[in-house]
């Protein structure tokens, strides 16, 4: 990669002082930035002179600039018929005139021209120093070529180019209306307004201004003034008065009627046409923005090929590079010289440096790469993180698969031996039946139907072996505070049994979040302002286990003593009422087989966990006075989704309805709940579907998933007593 530099350092230092000079000078670059300041100072010239030095009889000044722009005039015909390569002048006019900017040149030189013309002319002088300042606005617009060297700024100018041609067919759309409403304006408000300049001005020039915000005065009536305005027409500085009464000099043309017309219009021009503007442009805009990098470079090669032909001394200058041409074309009849043109192809020695270069390059650049990546800490972690990730999905992956296939195997394996048994009882009774071995010696034939039933029994013994009492009610700590209940030992749970020495504390705690609540205060007076065993207003105080008995003023639990008096954290007195949706789906493997665990079908159940919680639980709780679904529910599912989910709920299975061992229980106020099971059968289910869309939390700290229903989850101990149920009720693995 050193030779290529070493031999271009060696040909540049054979070179003489006076030919490296000569390829500064005639470099493109050199010579563009040369044409820059030579076309910037032609413009400040040319504007003083519009400005400050225009007089009846041009200035030395004035005549710089004539002979400025024929050095302009002689380039742009050199460019047009100096035809070095032998194109021929009709395909090098074709190839001159196909390019924008040289139209553009033609332009402002032909408006320059006719501008003189009218100058030298003294009748003429105003007219003439008004075109030349229009020549000066074409020779400005010329500036946005030199823009285009700017990767910024170059694609820029193809951008407005583009854009020029949305706004010309844009303005076909906007002379309809802009002459449609002022035809229709001069018409109804004027009558035979017989001035075209002024027929210009109602028409198209207020209509066009009216777009801007310059509404008439007068297109309303309101504020009309005979002063502002000529009646007969005859004053060349007024426009033609509205239709008024010749008496009193008031409109009489329809307000109304203009209003609406002037509304509609203001409507379609600038609420729909100038946005529909705004869309063409933003489009165009995007579809040159993909390609800005690719543009610039393109633009640049053109213009870089274009100054590398361009004789090197800039305007007024190029004069003499024009002489040396004429003299050597037709006084010395010397033949033209060919462009020496940008190469396309290289040597074979220059395409072989070229190429070990760019490989130099490459292999630096990927060597500066792999280091970076190897210094980068961070992204050695977040290689090694997803690496395990990838590894414990596979491992998660092969083990439902493992699990699945052994769970398959296992009821294969029990259907077989169901069937094996069944074949060996048949061959025992044959056997028997033709007098082989007696009946005491014949052993039984245990089915699995019988294993499952020995099962079912041994659950129900556990079952009945539990305590008859609650249980979570008497937790000597009371959650949610410090108090402590008084112990109370299994026999003396009932009311009917004596008990001399109970006497708990009274807790009532009092809830600044609830709108309803009873008064936490045990006095006689407040407490007999309620109404029990019947609807106390909005609260449903009647409870799913009939008539409770009432003392002091306070109910008693149905259930038993409890060690605690007072309501607790309950808002009410007597049954709270609370409603426990059980949400379950099977479990199922990623080919959607359900997965069984010792021949039973595994559940799924909807739990939350709540905020301030460390156990998880079911989407439910104590329900509002008035409401149909607790609010602990309505944090998870959306409001658009309650309807639907009452709905799943009437269609459900109840498989609770009555008092629930909670730890919130006190002796006058206890937690009665029904527990309706919504089992979803269809892993397609729609319902189920729409209802996992509708799940949220209100708050960052609620969780809410399908767990795995197991008796060893971190779930209340009330809760998974309703979940036994639901596995019961189900027939699944629990």
């Amino acid at each position: 990669h050193s030779s290529l530099p070493s031999s271009r350092e060696k040909r540049l230092h054979s070179l003489g002082c006076l030919t490296r000079l000569r390829a500064f000078f005639t470099a493109p670059v050199v010579i563009f930035h040369m044409n820059i300041l030579s076309y910037f100072t032609f413009l400040l010239l040319f504007a003083y002179i519009l400005m400050v030095d225009f007089q009846p009889l041009p200035s030395w000044r004035e005549y710089v600039i004539y002979f400025w722009l024929f050095s302009l005039v002689c380039e742009e015909t050199r460019q047009l018929l100096y035809d070095p390569d032998g194109l021929g002048i009709l395909k090098k006019a074709s190839l001159y005139f196909k390019d924008f900017w040289n139209r553009l040149d033609v332009c402002a030189i032909l408006v320059f021209i006719t501008g003189l013309t009218c100058r030298l002319i003294p009748s003429t002088l105003y007219p003439g120093r008004i075109i030349l300042s229009l020549a000066f606005i074409i020779f400005c617009l010329r500036l946005m070529h030199i823009f285009t060297v700017s990767r910024t700024l170059g694609p820029k100018i193809i951008i407005v180019k583009r854009m020029m041609k949305d706004v010309f067919f844009f303005l076909f759309l906007l002379a309809v209306w802009v002459v449609s409403f002022g035809v229709a304006k001069q018409a109804i408000l004027i009558h035979n307004e017989e001035r075209v300049e002024w027929l210009f001005r109602g028409v198209v020039y207020h209509s066009y201004l009216t777009i801007f915000g310059q509404i008439p005065s007068y297109i309303d009536g309101v504020n009309f003034n005979i002063d502002q305005c000529s009646p007969n027409g005859t004053d060349p500085y007024k426009p033609k008065c509205p239709e008024t009464n010749e008496d009193s000099k008031e409109p009489i043309f329809p307000e109304w009627l203009t209003v609406i017309l002037l509304c509609l219009y203001l409507l379609f021009t600038n609420i729909l046409l100038l946005n529909l503007l705004i869309a063409m442009f933003n489009y165009t805009f995007q579809q040159v923005q993909e390609h800005t990098d690719q543009i610039w470079k393109f633009q640049r090669h053109d213009l870089i090929e274009e100054y590398h032909g361009r004789p090197p001394a800039p305007p007024p200058f190029i004069l003499l590079n024009h002489l040396q041409l004429v003299v050597q074309r037709i006084l010395l009849r010397r033949p033209a010289t060919h462009h020496k043109q940008l190469k396309e192809k290289l040597e074979k020695n220059e395409e072989a440096a070229l190429l070990s270069w760019e490989m130099y390059l490459k292999e630096n650049y990927l060597q500066h790469q792999q280091c970076q990546g190897k210094q980068n800490m961070e992204q050695n972690i977040r290689d090694i993180a997803q690496r395990v990730d990838v590894l414990a999905d596979l491992l998660d992956l092969d083990r439902v698969k493992r699990t699945g296939l052994v769970e398959q195997r296992l009821v294969a394996l029990e259907e077989q031996m169901h069937q094996s048994a069944r074949a060996l009882n048949w061959m025992m009774q044959a056997l028997h039946s033709n007098g082989f071995g007696l009946d005491k010696d014949m052993p039984p034939l245990v089915s699995s139907k019988a294993l499952e039933m020995r099962e079912f029994d041994l659950e129900e013994k556990n079952e009945e072996m539990k305590p008859p009492y609650h249980v979570l009610a008497r937790n000597l700590l009371y959650p949610g505070s410090h108090t402590v209940r008084f112990p109370v030992p299994d026999e003396k749970v009932p009311w009917e049994v004596e008990f001399l020495l109970y006497n708990p504390i009274s807790y009532s705690a009092n809830h600044n979040d609830m709108s309803v609540q009873d008064p936490f205060s045990l006095s006689l007076e407040s407490l007999l302002k309620i109404n029990y065993n019947t609807m106390d207003g909005l609260i449903n105080r009647q409870s799913f286990h009939g008539l409770y008995a009432v003392q002091d003023g306070l109910p008693l639990n149905p259930m038993g003593r409890t060690g605690l008096r007072g309501r607790g954290i309950l808002h009410c007195f007597g049954p709270n009422h609370a409603l426990h949706p059980v949400v379950t789906r099977w479990r199922r493997n990623s080919d959607g087989s359900i997965i069984r665990k010792s021949s039973k079908k595994m559940l799924e159940v909807l739990v939350a966990q709540y905020p301030l919680s460390d156990v998880w639980a079911l989407p439910g709780g104590s329900l509002e006075p008035g409401e149909l679904l607790p609010l602990k529910l309505k944090w998870i599912l959306r409001r658009e989704f309650w309807p639907q989910f009452q709905n799943l709920l009437k269609q459900g299975t109840e498989i609770h309805k009555g008092y629930l061992d909670d730890p919130r229980n006190t002796d006058n106020a206890w937690v009665e709940t029904v527990a309706i099971s919504v089992h979803f059968d269809d892993q397609n289910d729609v319902e189920m579907k729409r209802m996992n869309s509708f799940l949220q939390g209100c708050d960052p700290e609620l969780c809410i998933r399908w767990q795995v229903l197991d008796k060893r989850m971190p779930l209340h101990a009330n809760h998974k007593l309703l979940l036994h149920k639901v596995s019961a009720l189900l027939g699944s693995y629990y």
